[in-house]
């Protein structure tokens, strides 16, 4: 029987809510993710853009205040920790500070885990996607060492998220990093031999992880919603999409059948665990204007309904272990964070959902 005390909730946490070099040289100084929620536009009748955060509160994420602030909000509503996205580059790290600043910051008492986004770094925003701002390259051993030398400072960190001893760690898409699995034996051996259990390994499947790659992942994560509206959806509904995007026009799903789609999902892989996935609401015209995908029909009402069916799907390779999508991804409209039109109501949806 499934008890709350078992069952994890966590939420993916964007850290580009901060200025850094790299972006005022991409996108013009004083540039964060903020730039590209305040400039949304509404595209059709009763469509919720531009979001505002409640009470005009568009933080600032080096401020290591308001990383505390976010984990006591967290609490408050059953949310027991965050998966806090990673990028590094062959040793480069982008948006580092805020993840970095929670080794210092006791105050932040949730528990955390770390994704590795291996992708390369376009323009896909304005349109450009072959304009490759940071390529994404991978070194050899000497990067693996310097790579898990830095991730063992947030392992040992007493609020790393573990499941059977072992640190989580997600990846993006293995199949894209040479020699992966290598890797991992390389970076298990390292652990090893620090006194440190090996990895939980857990891989993103999306569009650009079809499949499970890795024989070290011990659990998969089927990424939504873009997992289902790219592998669940009908065949007839597939050739809309298709067409939406030749013709370059806005590419909209239904948000209760998506999520139908969801609780009903029955994809198995292997021996391999899978993590409940969530999402809240999906519209990423910020980003990308009339070129946007939009999940239309969302509420929080109907969130809590359908989180709360999926939490207690007694589906037997489903882990205790739900990642709702997302924390604050504004630009993308997946957001648990208050608003002014929803006050905190997709945050009363997952207490509701968890209790």
């Amino acid at each position: 029987k499934w008890l709350r005390s078992e069952m994890k909730t966590f939420a993916i946490h964007l850290p580009q809510f901060h200025t850094f070099p790299e972006n005022d040289r991409w996108w013009g100084k004083g540039f964060t993710e903020w730039t590209n929620v305040k400039k949304a536009k509404p595209l059709y009748e009763g469509h919720s853009q531009p979001l505002i955060p409640i009470n005009s509160h568009y933080y600032n994420l080096s401020n290591p205040e308001e990383m505390t602030r976010q984990h006591r909000l967290a609490a408050q509503y059953g949310i027991d920790g965050f998966v806090y996205y990673h990028y590094w580059f062959n040793g480069k790290k982008l948006m580092e500070k805020p993840v970095e600043d929670l080794l210092t910051n006791k105050e932040a008492k949730q528990q955390y885990c770390l994704c590795w986004a291996n992708e390369p770094w376009t323009r896909a925003w304005d349109g450009k996607n072959k304009e490759i701002l940071m390529p994404q390259t991978f070194g050899g051993q000497e990067d693996w060492l310097n790579h898990i030398r830095y991730l063992i400072s947030f392992f040992k960190d007493e609020r790393y998220l573990r499941i059977q001893g072992r640190p989580v760690f997600f990846v993006y898409s293995p199949k894209n990093i040479p020699n992966f699995d290598n890797m991992i034996e390389f970076w298990d051996s390292y652990l090893e031999r620090c006194g440190e259990e090996k990895i939980y390994l857990i891989e993103y499947i999306s569009s650009f992880n079809p499949k499970a790659f890795s024989d070290y992942s011990k659990a998969v994560f089927e990424f939504e919603p873009l997992y289902s509206a790219y592998y669940e959806i009908s065949f007839l509904k597939q050739a809309d999409r298709f067409i939406d995007k030749k013709m370059k026009r806005l590419d909209c799903l239904d948000y209760d059948y998506l999520w139908n789609r969801i609780l009903n999902k029955q994809r198995k892989y292997g021996t391999r665990q899978i993590v409940r996935s969530a999402f809240t609401n999906f519209d990423n015209s910020p980003r990308k204007g009339t070129r946007a995908f939009i999940t239309q029909g969302a509420s929080y009402t109907k969130f809590a309904d359908y989180l709360n069916q999926l939490i207690h799907s007694n589906r037997q390779d489903y882990m205790d272990f739900t990642v709702i999508n997302a924390w604050n991804e504004w630009g993308e409209g997946a957001i648990l964070e208050p608003t002014e039109s929803d006050q905190y109501g997709w945050l009363q949806a997952v207490k509701d959902a968890v209790q």
